[in-house]
């Protein structure tokens, strides 16, 4: 009898506490753990831009929880081994106008971070290097090759006077370069000479050569680089130093036209 009063107790207590207590549902919950879509357009590797101008990093960025102000902008003159700051948590405008440092590179890079409201980020550098130097002359022009003698090949052209924003400047020199193919790769053109004029006389080329292509290019030799790096060249002319030899060389130089 009381087995049956207490198991009866029980029954009736624990209908009661049904009765007074109840649950909800509360709104799904999301949780993102996706990083940010993240694309840079712009240096992203092969640009020259000059010492004084300012040109625009531009990238694209997408989140469906990105923060208002999470765009972070670095640049590095080394290739990214060091980087120091352009812009701290601007807006993703996908736009930042950028006043060139005044130190040369031929080995910049950008870096660009943007970050969502769930900690969830995404960092992307340039592809490739790009250039920071002053701005070059302009290409010679006119440049011609004669052979009449048989035996010399006589290379002239017309004096620069202008940079190539056609503002006056006066190049310290002109550099003479050669090559047996019409290739325009850097590689396949060799130093021949250094010369203030307006002409370059090729010995004896005519009478051992078809055929001979020249590139003539127009300089300011800002830092004084220049001739101390082509000494050796003209010590040892049978190590046909190459354009790209001579540029990978100055690294920091500014680099002239070219025709």
């Amino acid at each position: 009898m009381k087995t049956a009063m207490l198991i009866g107790i029980l029954f009736s207590l624990t209908t009661v506490l049904l009765a007074l207590s109840g649950y909800g549902t509360s709104a799904p919950v999301v949780n993102d753990t996706v990083d940010p879509s993240l694309s840079i357009l712009a240096p992203n590797g092969g640009e020259a831009w000059y010492i004084g101008d300012t040109n625009d990093i531009t990238w694209t960025a997408s989140d469906t929880n990105i923060i208002p102000n999470s765009v972070y902008l670095w640049y590095s003159l080394n290739g990214g081994t060091d980087y120091l700051p352009i812009a701290e948590a601007t807006g993703n405008d996908g736009t930042e106008p950028w006043l060139m440092p005044s130190v040369q590179s031929y080995n910049a890079k950008v870096r660009i971070k943007v970050s969502d409201s769930f900690g969830n980020f995404s960092q992307k550098a340039s592809a490739s290097p790009f250039t920071i130097t002053y701005v070059p002359p302009l290409p010679p022009a006119g440049v011609t090759v004669n052979t009449s003698n048989g035996v010399d090949a006589v290379i002239t052209w017309q004096p620069v006077t202008e940079n190539i924003y056609h503002t006056p400047l006066t190049p310290d020199g002109y550099l003479v370069l050669y090559n047996e193919t019409p290739y325009e790769d850097d590689q396949f053109y060799y130093f021949l000479a250094m010369t203030t004029g307006l002409s370059h006389t090729h010995p004896w080329v005519a009478r051992f050569r078809n055929q001979m292509f020249y590139k003539v290019i127009a300089f300011k030799d800002y830092r004084g680089a220049l001739a101390n790096i082509l000494q050796q060249a003209v010590q040892n002319p049978e190590l046909k130093l190459s354009l790209t030899e001579i540029k990978e060389a100055l690294q920091n130089y500014p680099w002239g036209g070219e025709k």
